[in-house]
């Protein structure tokens, strides 16, 4: 389950079953890895040089923000 924080009380997390999943790298990902390396929860791992996001994903956004290729998105594919 992911966790957010809730606006009105930024103390107080909020676990969202699932969003986690809503991460992925497009076409255009290189498998260089720097997602990996920078995700501050560890929680991404490379299978068959693609990142995999594992559970629990703090949705900090870091893997899309430190993406060279820009390849990571969030949503619907």
């Amino acid at each position: 389950m992911s966790v957010i924080r809730d606006f009105l009380n930024p103390k107080k997390k909020i676990r969202v079953p699932g969003m986690e999943e809503n991460f992925y790298a497009t076409e255009d990902c290189d498998g260089c890895g720097e997602c990996f390396r920078r995700c501050p929860s560890g929680h991404i791992k490379m299978v068959e040089g693609r990142p995999d996001w594992g559970k629990p994903c703090l949705m900090c956004a870091a893997c899309g923000t430190v993406c060279p290729k820009n390849a990571i998105r969030y949503g619907k594919r």
